[in-house]
């Protein structure tokens, strides 16, 4: 399968993306800020990098920056085996920590973060996702934040690549 720019077509353009983070931002201090005074984020890479940094510069709280990277795929399959490519730079014992993922797909590859994160025993973990496939399972990963529910379609853009490339387009759109 090749994907060429001319065959995507836009769901959320830029604007309604940042519109939309700007909400998730708020709600997310809304809910955060009256059981403490600092968040651990934990971007997973790499995917995520362009909603991480948005979000953040919307949530008006102390947030520490974690980033791990993930992998399941070798040349653009992928294995079915989930690893995870780094460690925790510091602590997030007794933290509360928002994992934030571009796409909750299938669920298999945030299910594998989740369970490595809750060995270093947060006070609290959760999921804010800009994209969640809601018809899918998620293998019991439910995200707190949820940007836009979408169909179970092939979505590109603003951080979500097909074979590396795509990822830098200012919106999000899908293959027909």
């Amino acid at each position: 399968m090749s994907i060429r720019k001319e065959d995507i077509q836009v769901l959320f353009d830029t604007q309604t993306i940042q519109k939309r983070i700007v909400e998730l931002g708020k709600e997310i201090a809304d809910y955060y800020r009256p059981l403490t005074d600092r968040l651990y984020m934990v971007c997973v890479l790499k995917g995520s990098v362009h909603f991480f940094s948005d979000l953040l510069l919307n949530i008006p709280m102390n947030v520490h920056y974690i980033f791990i990277q993930v992998s399941s795929y070798a040349d653009n399959q992928s294995t079915g085996n989930v690893v995870i490519k780094s460690i925790l730079d510091e602590s997030i014992e007794g933290q509360y920590v928002v994992v934030v993922e571009d796409i909750l797909d299938s669920g298999k590859t945030l299910h594998h973060v989740m369970r490595f994160l809750e060995q270093f025993q947060p006070k609290d973990l959760s999921v804010a996702t800009l994209l969640d496939k809601h018809e899918n399972d998620h293998l019991g990963v439910t995200p707190r934040f949820t940007g836009f529910q979408v169909p179970n379609q092939f979505m590109i853009g603003y951080g979500l690549d097909y074979d590396q490339i795509y990822r830098n387009l200012p919106y999000i759109g899908y293959v027909p």
